[in-house]
């Protein structure tokens, strides 16, 4: 395992359900094990195209929402260990702009692959990666996590960090609330790449397309229209993406190690609700904040949206 904490990385993510494959035992649609699934689940359809991309997808959006246009847009993992079909792939499908929101150190030790139809690629870093372990607790007690893991003691990495007062769970609400109050700039120019016809298609992504990315998912969902029980539900598809891997982590791993496994509810609701704290809604946090106008709305909207008005 490439990294102890989170679904970081797709080297960390073994063989997950794909459309048309064999299926986990037990669909994760109806599973008992206390991940969070998104909203009518069962109308969610699994689909990877691109083979070593484990979270690559468009924006999960309701047919009683508002209807985006096809392949314009796209929310992916790390595209650090492409093969040549897979870059044959996205070139194909004339992929225009990749938007990076990984730290510089990670673009560094994970390169994306080159992909010859992209003429503009843009990094806008939002922190470094959550699942980076540095950032989660001492690395002294990082250290004695790993052999505990592969012995399997998960009761002893549970005392471990309760001894030393690590809270996962807290610290990623912290860190979910950081995305929307300590990153407006990136979350700014991201939003105004939005308004250049040129620029699409267009790729935006972190390391696993889980966190970062799912907080830039939901600000462009709630912007374009969409409800945050839609946005919830986008989100939460990532389970079902990564749930092959999700079901061994959360069903037999440590418990205090769970909220960095998957995307969960509280996380992205405690981003949002940081949101009206600050701005009282999300239409002054669009506006104020990310120098969005209502004119440049209407750009985007017409960009991306089958029927703007």
């Amino acid at each position: 395992m490439q990294k102890i904490i989170g679904l970081a990385t797709a080297t960390m993510i073994g063989s997950l359900m794909t459309a048309g494959l064999a299926m986990a035992e037990i669909s994760p649609c109806e599973t008992t094990l206390p991940i969070d699934i998104p909203s009518n689940c069962d109308a969610i359809t699994v689909v990877k195209p691109i083979e070593n991309l484990e979270n690559f997808r468009a924006l999960t959006t309701p047919q009683n929402g508002p209807a985006l246009k096809p392949q314009m847009v796209f929310r992916s993992d790390q595209l650090d260990s492409l093969t040549e079909a897979d870059q044959e792939k996205l070139s194909a499908l004339g992929i225009e702009t990749i938007v990076d929101l990984r730290a510089p150190d990670e673009l560094d030790k994970h390169p994306n692959k080159h992909i010859s139809s992209v003429d503009f690629n843009i990094n806008l870093p939002i922190g470094s990666d959550p699942a980076d372990i540095a950032k989660i607790m001492p690395l002294e007690v990082a250290s004695q996590i790993r052999p505990l893991w592969f012995s399997g003691k998960f009761d002893e990495i549970d005392q471990l960090l309760k001894d030393h007062s690590v809270d996962i769970y807290h610290t990623r609400i912290d860190r979910y609330k950081d995305f929307a109050r300590k990153f407006t700039p990136q979350i700014s120019r991201f939003m105004h790449v939005l308004l250049e016809e040129q620029n699409y298609p267009l790729v935006f992504h972190c390391a696993g397309g889980k966190d970062r990315t799912g907080y830039v998912a939901a600000v462009l969902m709630l912007s374009l229209g969409f409800s945050e029980e839609d946005v919830m539900r986008d989100y939460l598809t990532t389970n079902l993406y990564t749930f092959e891997e999700l079901s061994k982590l959360v069903g037999s791993g440590p418990h205090s190690l769970r909220p960095a496994f998957g995307a969960h509810k509280e996380q992205i609701s405690a981003a949002l609700d940081a949101v009206k704290e600050d701005y009282g809604n999300f239409e002054n946090y669009r506006r104020d904040a990310l120098g969005i106008s209502d004119e440049e709305l209407v750009r985007i909207k017409k960009n991306l949206l089958v029927d703007p008005s």
